[in-house]
């Protein structure tokens, strides 16, 4: 019984070695044979701030405010319609507002990480729109506060010190410029989604243009 058994492990053993080899690859060419891009993108964010205080109360007194964005980003095809794609990006979100009559103004850098995934719907002559899910980590470097002549540092305020973690959506426009680039606009919105008494949502909806590279 022992001698079938030991047969038995090495002949299955055997036949997986043997399938293993038939599927890597297979496996190889599915992942290699889409085209794979790097995408640098550069923009705006207009952020909203959306605080609620001890009493469960939104606060009234922020403005918008615009800053700065930039991205790096890889974008893989997983099947020949949809794409995924990841990478990191610098956001200033900025805010501003006024208590009582007294002006102040947030002035934050974070550095992010980002994931999408959605459909490529070709609309022809080279023009195509890709909306997205996105899901996003970021964390502040750098935030003060300016208000009556002064800046407050925000790098120990429990408000902005923690990383943020974001969800949202995003559409891009995209036009072939050749078999190796294309050029592309970009909207997305994301939001921080926080609950809870003494909580700082940030709202960012992002503006940029970029550059697609192909690598094939």
């Amino acid at each position: 019984m022992k001698i079938n058994f030991f047969r038995s492990f090495f002949e299955v053993k055997s036949l997986n070695q043997i399938a293993l080899k038939q599927v890597l690859p297979l496996l190889f060419f599915c992942f290699t044979a889409f085209t794979q891009s790097y995408k640098l993108s550069v923009g705006s964010n207009n952020t909203t701030y959306l605080f609620t205080n001890s009493a469960g109360i939104n606060a009234s007194f922020f403005r918008p405010s615009s800053g700065l964005h930039l991205g790096i980003y890889r974008e893989l095809a997983v099947t020949r319609v949809v794409l995924f794609d990841f990478g990191i990006n610098y956001n200033q979100f900025n805010n501003e507002g006024d208590i009582q009559n007294i002006p102040f103004r947030y002035s934050t850098d974070f550095i992010g990480f980002n994931l999408g995934v959605g459909p490529r719907l070709n609309l022809g002559k080279g023009i195509a729109i890709t909306p997205k899910i996105n899901v996003s980590i970021a964390k502040m470097i750098k935030g003060n506060q300016f208000i009556q002549n002064r800046y407050f540092d925000l790098s120990g305020d429990q408000q902005f010190s923690p990383i943020f973690i974001m969800s949202g959506y995003s559409f891009e426009l995209s036009k072939k410029v050749n078999s190796q680039m294309d050029i592309f606009v970009k909207y997305q919105h994301l939001d921080s989604y926080k609950f809870g008494n003494s909580t700082l949502n940030i709202i960012p909806s992002t503006y940029s243009i970029g550059l697609s590279l192909k690598n094939n």
